[in-house]
């Protein structure tokens, strides 16, 4: 009987990606290897449960604040499980131990700033865990401080989670240069190829919604540059009015000592100021 740890790991490079994960974790949208009958047995936080919206909501929370590069890695994904035929010799009480002790494990390594999302699936063919990661170091998305930049990390990682967590529950890592059979992998293969045409026709959505938000933002700027341009013309009208208004007190005062000739003419020159050509409304 094949006792094989499978231990797979990616990264997340967008929001919408974490969100498409969340999807397909917390049964918002099921894959066809799916047992429907079977996912009121899965376990889900008890904070959140399967509710999306406040999960991302606690995500950016976690954030406190932060703006991920535009390349930023959002989070590590890993699934945790065994060979089809040791999981299901293993009680359900025992995987769930084995699962909480991996957890555990990974909030070690990520430490408390990191926001652990576990999902455990007992409604397919093999019971196993899937655990986003939002890695956090020092305030900042940072998932290259826990697993480096080369294979030689993800290994070592590997092997000293079978050590300490997997070795307990008869898993074996196996032949670090040997591949893992396709049947031992299926439901990671089978996942991730019924997630590509969601995620590219998601990519589609977001790509047609930032050009009418980008044609928006022309139509935006547009409109305040006549907005800008009738404000400045407001205030000119009114520098000319205070002028206007200046000039009429110092008549006023100087009318008693002015001829009916010398005050018509005063009043003349003021209206025609008044209806200079560039201020003449069209």
């Amino acid at each position: 009987m094949s006792r094989k740890l499978v231990f797979a790991f990616h990264k997340i490079k967008s929001r919408m990606g974490v969100r498409a994960l969340l999807a397909h974790n917390f049964r918002h949208e099921n894959s066809k290897n799916v047992d429907t009958s079977k996912t009121k047995l899965n376990i889900y936080t008890k904070k959140r449960g399967r509710d999306i919206i406040r999960t991302m909501l606690d995500y950016q929370r976690n954030l406190k604040g932060h703006k991920p590069r535009k390349n930023a890695v959002w989070a590590h994904e890993y699934v945790i499980s065994g060979s089809h035929s040791h999981m299901a010799d293993m009680s359900r009480k025992e995987c769930l131990q084995y699962f909480t002790d991996s957890i555990n494990f990974f909030r070690e390594m990520y430490g408390k700033e990191s926001m652990l999302i576990p999902s455990v699936h007992f409604d397919e063919q093999t019971a196993h865990m899937h655990l986003i990661i939002q890695p956090m170091k020092d305030g900042k998305l940072n998932g290259k401080t826990f697993t480096g930049g080369s294979k030689h990390t993800m290994t070592q990682m590997r092997s000293t989670f079978q050590q300490k967590v997997a070795a307990k529950y008869g898993l074996v890592y196996g032949n670090q240069n040997c591949k893992a059979t396709p049947q031992e992998l299926s439901e990671h293969y089978e996942q991730v190829q019924e997630e590509l045409p969601r995620l590219k026709a998601e990519n589609r959505d977001l790509r047609h919604d930032l050009n009418r938000a980008s044609r928006q933002l022309t139509d935006t700027v547009v409109e305040l540059a006549g907005v800008r341009k009738e404000l400045d013309d407001a205030i000119a009208q009114t520098k000319l009015l205070k002028r206007n208004i200046n000039d009429l007190e110092r008549l006023r005062e100087k009318s008693h000592t002015l001829t009916r000739v010398q005050l018509d003419n005063a009043i003349q020159r003021l209206d025609e100021q008044e209806h200079r050509p560039a201020f003449r409304r069209h």
